[in-house]
C-alpha cells in the first residue's frame, strides 16, 4: 500500500481551491481540511472562529499588518494574530501527526516544512477564468468580482509572507504549480493525482535502492 506524505494547496482566489482539494482527497482516500483547520483551533482555544478568519481578510499591507498587529496584544504581551496563527500551526501539526492529509490553505506548506514530508501545490488560473468563477460562485458583478479577486490575492500573500520566510507568489516554492483556467474540478484533481502517485513511486523506487 502507498504511503502518501502531506498534500498541501496554496491557491489563486478563484481557481476553486477548495473543490479541487477536496476531489483529491477523495481520489487519494485522504482525510481533507480547509476551514475545519479554524474549527479545530476555535475549540481549543479561547478564540473565536470569526478571528482566525479576520486575521488572514484583513491583511493587506506588510507594514499595515505588522503595525496593527503589534498594537493589538494580548495579556501575555503577544500579538493576538500571532497567537492565532501559531494555535493554528499547533493543530495542523497535531492533524498530520495523525497521518497523510490534504489541506488547503493556512499557511501549511511553511507550517510542515522540516516537520513533515509534503507535496505542495499552487493553484493558478487566467484573470477571466477567475472572474467568472467569482461571479456565479458569489452571485457579483464582473466588476465587484475583479475588486474581490484583487483584495483577497493581496491578503494571501500579505499574511503568508508575514509569517513565513517566502513569498506566496514564488512559484519555486511549490512542486507543481497547475493552471486550472480549463480545467474541471474532476480534470484538476486526476491531473494532479497522476503527479502525486508518480512522485510517491519515483521516491519510493530511490528509497529501496539506496538502502
Amino acid at each position: 500500500m502507498k504511503q502518501f506524505p502531506m498534500i498541501t494547496i496554496s491557491r489563486q482566489y478563484g481557481t476553486g481551491g477548495h473543490d479541487i482539494g477536496e476531489k483529491l482527497a477523495e481520489k487519494l482516500g485522504l482525510p481533507f481540511y480547509d476551514k475545519d483547520i479554524i474549527a479545530i483551533a476555535s475549540k481549543e482555544s479561547r478564540f473565536g472562529e470569526r478571528a482566525f478568519e479576520a486575521a488572514e481578510e484583513t491583511a493587506t499591507t506588510a507594514l499595515g499588518y505588522a503595525l496593527s498587529n503589534r498594537s493589538n496584544r494580548s495579556l501575555y504581551g503577544m500579538p493576538l494574530n500571532d497567537q492565532l496563527f501559531m494555535v493554528q500551526a499547533g493543530v495542523i501539526r497535531n492533524v498530520a501527526d495523525r497521518g497523510p492529509a490534504v489541506f488547503v490553505g493556512r499557511c501549511a506548506d511553511y507550517v510542515l516544512d522540516g516537520y513533515k514530508e509534503a507535496i505542495n501545490i499552487f493553484l493558478q488560473a487566467n484573470p477571466d477564468a477567475r472572474i467568472k468563477t467569482v461571479m456565479e460562485r458569489d452571485r457579483l458583478t464582473a466588476r465587484e468580482a475583479e475588486a474581490k479577486i484583487k483584495r483577497l490575492d493581496k491578503s494571501r500573500a500579505t499574511y503568508y509572507n508575514y509569517y513565513t520566510d517566502r513569498k506566496w507568489s514564488d512559484l519555486g516554492n511549490y512542486d507543481i504549480v497547475l493552471n486550472v483556467s480549463h480545467l474541471t474540478t474532476e480534470e484538476a484533481a486526476d491531473l494532479l493525482c497522476t503527479f502525486i502517485h508518480q512522485v510517491v513511486e519515483k521516491t519510493g523506487a530511490l528509497e529501496q535502492e539506496e538502502k
